[in-house]
């Protein structure tokens, strides 16, 4: 074998739409997974969630992102055959039998605002249900007639089996089909909305709100009430083996064969959630739900359950976040601080026990010292001091000298203010200044002594920046202040009423992002630009990385511009809303609610990927042999494996696309083999896209 690596990337300074996000937070996925589905067959399991967000595993445990290459909701998912089928926001169908390549379906009778929430499939036909009492069969899961389903009421779940079809949806409403054609309504128990319905262990169940759990053994004609407990809304009901398993707000409930079991009161029982979809295998669940929390439970010797979660993130709200030299730090609810130094993998630090109840709205500093503030007053300090840890490794006891900064953290005693602090800034790298509520405005030389200056307003000060020509600041009722020293402040008058919630120096520009979509630019403090964002949300923040500003806000809001004049809405992943972003200059860093933490490597790292290690594996008998690779790069980056009998003048076969997603930059791929005449001699080299 012989190796090498191949440049096909871009280095323009111009960023490359669209942009390709990734989660850092929570981990694999902080997005609302409403459905997900398990092919035993093919051992893949798959969950949709919003912003066209798919993700797959080979074991239930790692999930990797897939390119759908659209930004609709994703709602439903399933397999049909070996296909995989997936429909959503606005009539959305997709369909892949590879998970690299996702297509988009085709409705036959024209495109539609209806949602497509639900679907399921027999070995025959694939049917989905919607808004507005929307049912669509296809024979092939790409091409999608809809169907008279004879009710208008919003449809939600779908099942198959037992030789029928089954929709469910408001009101209680159930409809049966032989053939998806022909739907009958049926007499419901239950007058609740219905979200779904599966086809499990011979029997079909329905659950709805206020935990409404009804079933039928003889294809839907009629059904009855069960009693599994909950009180809340049920989403989901599934089977693993012979148990049987319903999911909602705030619970889980499982059915042994005999006894139905509250797994959330068990002291080794799954968090308590809000879950949407679950999966089952014989003595194993699987729940996802919201902010992409996963919960696995494990069937022991006394045919109980015990739950763990693979995943251990932080889903705390983010407020802000910041870059510097080599590390990002962001801050949030309950004393939540958490660095990362790439952006991907994020790490708690521990907070004083003070602070452990405190909302902390901003974070500042400089590679002397950093600060986190929130409210009452809370001013936490981590200065820059080295340390010496003793740590082991493969040739024995080491000595380390590290840094504090952004890991200990120590409190102010004895605080100059009990009014919110939000804002932080440093002038000429050595005044440290901090604004908050009521006009609230201190400075410090060290961080740890403090001086209380004249504002000259009661506008809560959200935010603060450096500039060459001093400081400014913002608040509500649009307010602004100047200071050429952190001292003396002025009153500048541009009249809003709205609140001007973060103030940057960003391009030779101050930049105001706030309420109702609000974008101000100065290049001297004194006089401002109002900008049209063209979006009346609320922006929280803004940015500056290649060529292009970037402001973000609530729903997920981002805009990009290359002038200030004309803003672009970009969106991400998630509809959830950004509080903080930070660049290092080439990577994109985004936090916000829930404890999303987003990152977009927007200059392409054009390092090539390297091969650390090679193995060929062969089995016995007729199974072919495999080839398996590590390789060493970036994370994010992407590459193709081509496969060449010869350097100079080979046809280069290209394998299928590769992305390293781990933090620790390196990636297993595992290429199979196939064929009776195999070249004694291959050729492998790795090329970079984008």
């Amino acid at each position: 074998m012989a190796f090498g690596a191949w440049l096909a990337a871009s280095t323009a300074l111009a960023i490359n739409y669209p942009l390709r996000w990734r989660w850092s937070n929570p981990y694999p996925l902080g997005g609302n997974v409403v459905d997900m589905a398990y092919s035993p067959g093919l051992g893949l399991g798959v969950m949709v969630a919003e912003r066209g967000t798919i993700f797959t595993s080979a074991d239930l445990d790692l999930w990797l992102p897939r390119d759908s290459n659209v930004t609709n909701a994703l709602q439903g998912v399933t397999f049909f055959g070996q296909r995989i089928v997936i429909v959503g926001e606005n009539g959305i169908v997709l369909y892949a039998d590879n998970v690299s390549s996702f297509q988009p379906g085709n409705l036959i009778d024209g495109v539609t605002t209806d949602w497509l929430v639900a679907v399921a499939a027999s070995p025959t036909l694939v049917v989905a249900a919607g808004d507005n009492g929307a049912i669509y069969t296809s024979a092939n899961g790409i091409s999608w007639k809809r169907q008279t389903s004879g009710v208008s009421n919003d449809l939600s779940g779908v099942a198959a089996g037992g030789g029928t079809y089954v929709v469910v949806g408001a009101s209680g409403t159930i409809l049966t089909s032989p053939n998806g054609t022909n739907w009958t309504k049926r007499t419901s128990p239950t007058s609740q909305h219905l979200n779904r319905v599966s086809y499990n262990l011979g029997m079909l169940t329905a659950v709805g709100n206020a935990g409404a759990t009804i079933s039928s053994t003889n294809s839907g004609v009629t059904w009855f009430t069960e009693s599994p407990g909950a009180t809340n809304a049920l989403h989901y009901a599934t089977a693993g083996g012979a148990d049987r398993l319903l999911d909602g707000d705030s619970e889980v409930r499982l059915k042994d064969g005999i006894v139905w079991s509250n797994e959330l009161a068990k002291t080794n029982g799954p968090p308590n959630w809000t879950y949407y979809s679950a999966s089952g295998l014989p003595q194993f669940f699987t729940v996802v739900g919201q902010t992409g929390m996963i919960a696995e439970g494990y069937q022991n010797a006394t045919n109980a359950y015990f739950w763990i979660t693979p995943y251990q993130s932080v889903r705390n709200w983010l407020w802000d976040v910041m870059p510097l030299p080599g590390f990002y730090c962001a801050v949030g609810d309950y004393g939540t601080i958490m660095t990362s130094g790439n952006g991907v993998d994020w790490t708690l630090e521990l907070v004083p026990q003070t602070a452990t109840n405190t909302t902390l709205l901003g974070v500042g500093g400089n590679t002397n010292l950093l600060l986190a503030v929130g409210d009452t007053g809370k001013l936490l300090l981590s200065p820059n001091v080295i340390t010496t840890v003793i740590v082991t490794n493969g040739t024995g006891v080491v000595t380390q000298s590290i840094s504090t900064l952004g890991v200990a953290w120590h409190d102010l005693p004895g605080s100059p203010t009990t009014n919110t602090l939000q804002g932080v800034a440093v002038l000429s790298n050595s005044l440290y200044v901090v604004t908050g509520a009521k006009g609230t405005i201190i400075t410090s030389l060290d961080g740890t002594n403090w001086t209380t200056r004249t504002s000259g307003t009661t506008n809560v000060l959200s935010s603060v920046s450096a500039w060459p020509g001093g400081l400014v600041a913002v608040g509500d009722n649009g307010a602004i202040l100047t200071s050429g020293n952190g001292v003396n402040w002025t009153n500048r008058s541009y009249v809003t009423t709205n609140w001007l919630y973060r103030v940057r120096w960003l391009g030779n520009s101050l930049v105001v992002v706030g309420q109702n979509g609000t974008i101000l630019t100065s290049t001297n403090g004194v006089n401002w630009t109002p900008r049209a964002s063209g979006t009346s949300w609320w922006l929280n923040d803004v940015t500056f990385i290649q060529d292009s500003w970037i402001a973000i806000g609530l729903k997920g809001m981002v805009l990009t511009s290359t002038n200030l004049s004309q803003w672009t809405d970009r969106g991400t992943l998630t509809k959830k809303s950004l509080y903080g972003a930070a660049t290092d200059g080439a990577q994109l860093v985004l936090v916000g609610v829930e404890g999303v933490a987003l990152r977009c490597q927007v200059v392409p790292d054009l390092t090539p990927v390297s091969f650390l290690g090679y193995a060929r594996v062969t089995t016995n008998g007729p199974s072919p042999a495999y080839n398996v690779f590590l390789f060493g790069g970036q994370t994010d980056q992407r590459f193709t494996l081509d496969r060449g009998t010869n350097v100079v003048g080979t046809a280069w076969i290209t394998n299928q696309l590769a992305e390293i997603f781990d933090g620790s930059g390196t990636l297993y791929f595992v290429e199979t083999v196939s064929g009776t005449n195999i070249p004694p001699t291959e050729f492998y080299r790795t090329t970079l896209t984008p």
